[in-house]
């Protein structure tokens, strides 16, 4: 009878607060590390801030499961109202009629053009629409070991800028540092995988590379700039012999840590990782031009969107496109996770350029490239994470294993 009791009085306060108008809204995520904690802060915070009007209930699982779970979830009427899109995804997501359409919520959301960093900005729109408002940029960051520069005769506070002076300052930093013969330090490490993409991808664009022909049908990466950009990451290893061969994936992270590798390319989700270690002296800041043409680097973007439902409900769509104004306002707290914020006040604010290494990183923001996102992009560009394998490791050169790569990519397009 006491359970009873407390089970019809609890049905009768939620029956209470929905009559006064509480909108409750589901909002799923993938972020499983710490930027979890850090997100689940803020949605604490605009749940107390909105206790009496919006209520919003966050769910984190892996992005493999994410991204798996949202199509199924959103078909069966029981998809969740808000939630985060990689940026690569936004054309893939809306090809499959899952985001709606965020222009007359703008408004709501006093938000516009000019608010948002824009190259990501531009990056959320498909035919005109914007379909999310970008949350942060994650871009590859260069980390360099301000003890080993000094020790070196470098300047610590002045890092390479450009390809040359990397290579340079790579080989002064490649030491066999107790006589025995062997390398025990190294100006930096090409790992066999994650992120060495990344890094190719950065000097690709920066110089003047083009992945895709206009209408996406036909790769055009194996190219000069494609060619080169390849080359430089394969001469680290073999010609100037500042990275050792065969580095295992995140084998980079761990000599950066233990002070063995003196420059690093990681994203900036190693930042908060690398500040935790006791006795690191390092700067983190853009990555330098590693092309010919102009400055470009690679960067990811966590972007909110409002999914599109079997039937939209206006009053809970609009406290959506609340909830995403309040987070991107906020991102300040979500910068502290290790992100840089795409909103521009934020990046502007006292409190955000104070943070030790997130302004210097953010002003590298300009310098962004992202490429034209289509549902095919993953696919077309795999092939390139497996050449770049293949040529690290000396298994194919570049011309082949570049060659091979567009052969495969253009079955993708053509399928």
């Amino acid at each position: 009878m006491k359970k009873l009791f407390v089970f019809s009085l609890s049905a009768l306060l939620l029956f209470s607060v929905s009559a006064f108008g509480l909108v409750t809204l589901e909002y799923w995520t993938g972020f499983t590390g710490p930027d979890g904690s850090f997100m689940q802060e803020l949605v604490d915070k605009f749940n107390e801030e909105h206790k009496d009007e919006i209520q919003v209930n966050m769910s984190t699982m892996l992005w493999a499961d994410y991204n798996t779970k949202v199509p199924i979830a959103l078909a069966s009427g029981k998809g969740p109202d808000v939630g985060i899109a990689h940026v690569d995804n936004i054309r893939s997501f809306v090809s499959q009629g899952m985001l709606l359409p965020l222009d007359e919520y703008l408004e709501i959301m006093n938000m516009k053009e000019g608010d948002i960093v824009s190259s990501v900005w531009d990056a959320v729109h498909v035919d005109s629409s914007v379909y999310g408002i970008p949350l942060d940029v994650h871009p590859l960051v260069f980390y360099w070991n301000k003890d080993l520069f000094e020790e070196a005769g470098l300047d610590p506070e002045n890092p390479p800028t450009t390809r040359d002076e990397f290579v340079e300052a790579a080989k002064l930093l490649t030491k066999d540092t107790n006589g025995d013969g062997t390398i025990d330090q190294w100006g930096t490490m090409i790992p066999v995988g994650w992120p060495n993409y990344f890094i190719w991808f950065s000097a690709f664009f920066s110089n003047g590379g083009v992945l895709f022909n206009e209408d996406l049908t036909k790769a055009a990466f194996n190219s000069p700039a494609g060619i080169d950009a390849m080359q430089f990451l394969v001469d680290l290893v073999f010609k100037h012999k500042v990275s050792p061969e065969k580095v295992q994936v995140d084998a980079d992270i761990d000599a950066f840590k233990r002070g063995t590798c003196a420059m690093e390319f990681n994203g900036i989700w190693m930042l908060t990782d690398y500040m935790k270690v006791e006795g690191l002296n390092f700067g983190a800041g853009s990555v330098p031009q590693l092309g010919s043409e102009r400055p470009a680097n690679w960067a990811g973007s966590h972007t909110m969107v409002i999914y599109k439902q079997r039937k939209q409900d206006k009053e809970r769509t609009e406290a959506a496109a609340k909830f995403i104004s309040w987070i991107s306002n906020h991102s300040y707290e979500w910068a502290l996770a290790g992100q840089i914020p795409a909103n521009i006040s934020v990046q502007n604010s006292p409190e955000f350029q104070s943070l030790p290494y997130h302004s210097t990183i953010a002003k590298g923001a300009e310098y962004v490239v992202f490429p034209p996102f289509f549902p095919k992009y993953g696919d077309a560009t795999g092939p390139i994470w497996e050449a770049l394998n293949l040529t690290i490791l000396g298994q194919k050169t570049v011309e082949q294993a570049l060659s091979n790569a567009e052969r495969i990519s253009n079955e993708i397009l053509q399928d």
